[in-house]
């Protein structure tokens, strides 16, 4: 799988997402041609950078006046967070390579370890097609809305820094999308994971249910229980090495989306009320919130799901300890002990820099938010 996303990864240079890395060779003009062209893709996301910021000046330069105080400073705040997260993801694609190299990595031992020593089937084919049909649906949802959000908004007066901050909004949408990949390969494995000490519990506790194709002395030994935790430790590292090299631009992302959210539908209710000259506005920020909210509960739900296989491993090891109590030896207890200990003090999460925790409780957090600020600026509104 690490190879299949080195492919997809390959283009996401143009958007400062990633950086592939140069091949080593033996032979000194491979190697040197190879050095050039990472020093050239290093250039590259530095000019990109110097775009960005380029774009912002140029932005508030040729600003025009928006009726009403409040609504220039509202979209100059909006504008300016939509840049700051760009500036920040592609600023992580610059300095934090080694990290996302690191993790890639980390998925290939993985996938390794699962098939040579729990011969385990990944299941490849469903994983490609799974992670697939994420990328196509994100992708493709994004495109339809965007096109759909640009041909209505161009009918609009007021648009604000509306045309500056589309590629903005591309960068920040496509990182995203980036991360719902990873976080869905990271699912997969640890399902993988919970399975194999399914199969333990289940020899455990109804071993007249055993199946023919299962080596079951194999999967109760210690070396056995070792791979399992070896495979947990690379795991594990693999979502720190994730929050470590993508933990700012989710801070970002998820900061940015929350003051789109809160503008763009109080916006839409003045249009809705008719309070706006043009009472179309409504239809604009349709498109534009529908994908938007697509990516961000796609995200939190994966998220959410690998911290509940976690706590499912949690679980399934605990009944193991259970069930086994009298019948396994001094060492391999001790070692179960051990391995639940530790699934117990460090739990498996995505966060973003310590700030919040992707799952579904940041989405009711952020409902409840956008929600609040709602109903008083409408009370402020029928003042």
């Amino acid at each position: 799988m690490e190879q299949q996303l080195r492919i997809w990864l390959r283009h996401s240079i143009v958007f400062g997402l990633y950086i592939s890395p140069t091949k080593k060779t033996q032979y000194i003009s491979r190697r040197n041609q190879a050095l050039q062209l990472q020093h050239l893709k290093i250039v590259y996301l530095a000019l990109l950078l110097f775009a960005l910021c380029a774009i912002y000046i140029r932005a508030l330069a040729s600003r025009k006046p928006i009726p009403g105080i409040a609504s220039q400073a509202v979209t100059t705040i909006i504008f300016s967070s939509r840049a700051l997260t760009s500036l920040i993801i592609v600023a992580e694609g610059l300095w934090r390579q080694q990290q996302q190299e690191t993790f890639l990595r980390l998925l290939q031992d993985i996938e390794f370890s699962l098939k040579l020593r729990l011969r385990e089937d990944i299941k490849w084919n469903k994983l490609t097609s799974r992670v697939r049909w994420h990328l196509n649906y994100l992708l493709w949802l994004s495109l339809i809305c965007f096109g759909m959000a640009v041909y209505n908004f161009r009918q609009l007066q007021h648009l604000g820094y509306y045309w500056y901050s589309i590629g903005y909004s591309i960068i920040i949408r496509l990182r995203v999308i980036q991360l719902c990949v990873y976080v869905c390969v990271l699912r997969n494995y640890l399902e993988c994971l919970c399975m194999k000490l399914q199969q333990l519990v289940a020899y455990r506790t109804a071993p007249n249910q055993q199946l023919l194709d299962i080596n079951y002395e194999n999967l109760q030994s210690l070396e056995y229980l070792r791979a399992i935790k070896h495979i947990y430790d690379v795991l594990y590292k693999a979502f720190e090495q994730l929050n470590e090299f993508a933990g700012w631009s989710l801070f970002a992302i998820i900061t940015c989306y929350i003051l789109d959210y809160c503008c763009v539908l109080y916006w839409a209710l003045l249009s809705w009320e008719g309070y706006l000259e043009n009472c179309s506005y409504y239809v604009a920020t349709f498109w534009w919130i529908l994908p938007m909210t697509a990516v961000m509960w796609h995200i939190c739900y994966l998220c959410h799901n690998c911290k509940q296989l976690d706590r499912l491993l949690a679980t399934n090891l605990s009944r193991i300890i259970i069930t086994s109590y009298s019948q396994s030896k001094c060492s391999y207890h001790i070692f179960l002990q051990q391995f639940s200990t530790q699934l117990e003090l460090q739990g498996i999460v995505v966060a973003a820099k310590s700030f919040f925790i992707l799952d579904l409780r940041l989405l009711m957090s952020v409902l409840i938010s956008v929600t609040s600020y709602m109903v008083m600026l409408i009370q402020f509104l029928y003042i």
